[in-house]
């Protein structure tokens, strides 16, 4: 004779665990308060009482030499509170029990071992312990298969024994007349179904079960009665425990289904109710973050008897931002500041960004960059100079937008060929950002579409900064771990870094690398995990007439992921293939691990520059949660030591050019000179100017013509004899005009005073002095007019 368990083991409910049936009860008494006639107090605690009348329930039972209580039993114990009549208990009693029928899926592996037991011509029983009575379990039993029509059942509550004490078992043997030696029994748990009755001479056979972790036990203890929460972890659950996958491959379809999916598809299922309810029929899903929301997003709309269409869009910064500009819209400035500026180290990089050739680059490039070619290295304060400058150079404007053309004109042909824009109904879908591309995007629809576009984000970064671009945001928050978003959501190709025309039609062209590695990594598991959750939800969402996404649930789920990982989960998305601005030459792990010397770099030898400058990762915070103990133990120490004797005297080997720096010239040290033109008339005698004027003077691609200050008289007599009147600037008739002070107001003032003098607007300039090297800073200029 067989025998198998039955719950958990043929069949398994809907909820993480058996007390999200109490808080699927506690909505319906709600709903049904009208008819139930239930003291509020019982509708409100219900989820507690329930819970602790079976206690209750079970403490009275052993007084009186019983193993096991009958759901009739919990309700009497439920009804000292003085709330319930005896018809309220049998409505509740009936309620469970239909509540349990309507929330019962089948484990398929077991069903179909015990379909080949009866094929074969096996004695099959079943047997539980269970407060429910033995109709209700056959229901749920054939709810799933008609297989189990006719099959004994033996449970507990019918016999007041117990598989735990091995009475129960006692009892089948007797009535079934069959010997121990002689019987296998199918159970899922360790003690009742495999070590009592291997005890007593049974055989036995495990059926292992898919746990839960630390995480979601954690989370069931503390909300337990959401019922939102119980059927969305034991979804996920259910989503991988069918899985026959190994190693690599099960551990990328777990972090999709148990992981991923609960987040990704509540915020699909927002984006379908949204859309919904504005009448938008159209969703374009946007390269490359949109890639697994939409797939979700399909799932949830089959059978919704909805006319909503969507559609994957290729696209991405690097296809869209340079190319959206136009002569009335040139927000250079803009586009460059906003794309990770500490990444564009070089005028290479600088020019393969703006997509023009760096020979074309340097006609227009302000001071003497060209002189000398060799030393393309730029800081960010060159950076942000050249960049305003050419913002406003009318004739590299022209030349960039002539250089454009053509890969202008192919992004309209490609959105003019996939996206309907004849109404209002449509809608882009994104995952996060700061809405610049949406911006860009608007820019490149606007002559066929002179409306605000409308697009989901799950995130953004900054609010109504970008005219004719209208967002709906499914989490309005600056998220302490946000990025962990951004790395959940992949897609199994490259970065679209353009347009090319093929047999009729335009089509993007996709970089090369990074889909390898992904498919390497696991993707295609990682994404099958996620589809088979978002399957299973929908059908659970659809049973229940319920949304299942939740913003608390949801943020739990992101700072799990983001602040307390478990090993597995930290090595899978850690180690996950990334090209952050789909700009770097090499693609590398979202949170690499860290070497002794990228530690003492990032942590005692970093100064003013920007993380990303020596972190080639997305996420350090993650990096150093993949770091060991004597890794952290190092962090730890070079953050302490940072601004001690210790942290100076190792930053002094780095720090030995920039001193030698400013012994020679002081505030000018770092000051950019190659933003000047080659011949030069020097305003200002102070400090600063003097220590920029000597600097200059040994700079062989600068020629100082004239030095002036409005109190020429006080600087000769202090030895500076080389000073002129300011005056004499309009006897000079070239030269580049550098205003020489600090202060932001006291340039302000010479300005003026020139702009009297009639001095045209572009022989002058004044930047901001900085003290050291690869500071990020504003663009700050003042040009007169």
């Amino acid at each position: 004779m067989y025998s198998f368990d039955v719950f958990d083991t043929l069949i398994t409910r809907t909820t993480a665990a058996p007390q999200g049936i109490f808080a699927l009860m506690k909505e319906q008494l709600y709903k049904e308060q009208s008819v139930n006639k239930l003291d509020g107090y019982v509708v409100e605690n219900f989820f507690e009482l329930r819970i602790h009348s079976e206690e209750l329930a079970r403490r009275a039972g052993r007084y009186q030499g019983r193993e096991e209580v009958t759901l009739y039993d919990i309700y009497k114990a439920m009804a000292v509170c003085g709330c319930l009549e005896e018809e309220q208990i049998r409505y509740l009693c009936q309620l469970e029990a239909d509540t349990e029928i309507a929330n019962v899926s089948g484990i398929e592996k077991n069903i179909h071992y015990l379909k080949g037991l009866l094929n074969r011509g096996e004695q099959v029983i079943l047997i539980s312990d269970m407060y429910l009575p033995v109709d209700t379990i056959e229901k749920m039993l054939l709810a799933v298969d008609e297989v189990f029509r006719g099959i004994p059942i033996y449970v507990s509550s019918e016999y007041g024994k117990r598989k735990t004490t091995g009475n129960l078992y006692r009892t089948v043997k007797e009535l079934e007349q069959v010997d121990f030696e002689e019987w296998t029994h199918v159970g899922d748990n360790l003690f009742q179904d495999i070590e009592v009755p291997y005890q007593l001479g049974i055989r036995v056979e495990l059926s292992s079960v898919t746990e839960l972790s630390e995480f979601e036990k954690k989370i069931l203890r503390d909300h337990g009665e959401d019922s939102r929460l119980q059927l969305m972890v034991k979804t996920a659950l259910r989503s991988i425990s069918q899985s026959e996958s190994e190693g690599k491959a099960e551990t990328a379809r777990c972090m999709g289904g148990r992981y991923a999916g609960p987040i990704l598809y509540s915020y699909a299922e927002w984006i379908v109710e949204q859309a919904e309810k504005k009448g938008i029929k159209r969703l374009y899903f946007i390269a490359r973050d949109g890639y697994l929301v939409k797939q979700i997003a399909d799932i949830i709309l089959k059978g919704r008897g909805t006319d909503i269409t969507t559609k994957y869009i290729y696209g991405s910064r690097k296809a869209w931002r340079m190319q959206s500009l136009s002569e009335d819209h040139y927000n250079l400035y803009q586009l460059v500041l906003w794309s990770h500026t500490y990444r564009l180290q070089t005028l290479q990089e600088l020019a393969d960004f703006l997509r023009v050739p760096l020979q074309g680059l340097y006609e227009y490039l302000p001071g003497v960059y060209a002189k000398d070619k060799s030393n393309t290295n730029i800081t960010n304060q060159e950076l942000e100079f050249i960049v305003g400058k050419l913002s406003e150079d009318l004739a590299f404007r022209k030349y960039h937008l002539g250089w454009l053309l053509e890969e202008k004109r192919l992004v309209q042909e490609y959105l003019a060929q996939e996206v309907d824009v004849r109404d209002d109904a449509f809608a882009f879908v994104d995952v996060a950002g700061g809405g610049l591309t949406q911006g860009c995007l608007w820019e490149l629809l606007k002559d066929r579409y002179s409306k605000p576009i409308h697009t989901f984000f799950f995130k953004v970064d900054r609010v109504g900064l970008i005219e004719n671009s209208i967002t709906y945001t499914f989490m309005p928050s600056f998220l302490e771990h946000d990025l962990a978003i951004e790395m959940i959501c992949k897609a199994p190709h490259g970065q679209t870094k353009g347009y090319i025309r093929r047999n009729g039609e335009i089509v993007p062209e996709i970089e090369e690398g990074e889909r390898e590695l992904l498919l390497e990594h696991g993707f295609l598991e990682y994404e099958q995990g996620i589809l088979n959750f978002a399957k299973l939800m929908r059908q659970v969402s659809e049973v229940h007439n319920m949304k299942i996404g939740s913003m608390r649930n949801i943020l739990l789920y992101l700072q799990h992921i983001g602040r307390t990982p478990s090993k597995e989960m930290l090595e899978f998305f850690s180690s996950m293939p990334n090209n952050e601005t789909g700009r770097n030459t090499e693609i590398v792990e979202y949170a690499p691990r860290l070497t002794e010397r990228e530690i003492k770099e990032i942590f005692l030898g970093r100064t003013n520059e920007p993380t990303g400058v020596v972190y080639k990762g997305t996420d350090l915070s993650y990096s150093v949660l993949r770091a060991s103990e004597e890794e952290r133990q190092l962090i730890e120490w070079c953050k302490k030591e940072h601004d001690t004797i210790t942290g100076k005297l190792y930053r002094q080997e780095k720090e030995r050019e920039q001193n030698e720096l400013r012994k020679c010239y002081g505030r000018a040290a770092f000051y950019p000179v190659r933003l000047l033109e080659e011949k030069i008339i020097l305003y200002g005698a102070g400090k600063f100017g003097q220590d920029l004027y000597h600097r200059l003077e040994k700079d062989m691609e600068h020629e100082v013509l004239l030095w002036v200050d409005k109190d020429a008289d006080a600087c000769q007599e202090r030895g500076l004899l080389e000073v002129r009147n300011a005056s004499e600037i309009t006897c000079t008739g070239s030269g580049q005009i550098v205003v020489a002070v600090v202060s932001e107001d006291m340039a302000a003032e010479i300005t003026e005073e020139l702009r009297n003098m009639g001095i045209p607007a572009r022989r002058v300039l004044w930047v901001k002095p900085y003290y050291a090297p690869n500071v990020v800073v504003k663009w700050k200029t003042e040009n007169i007019g």
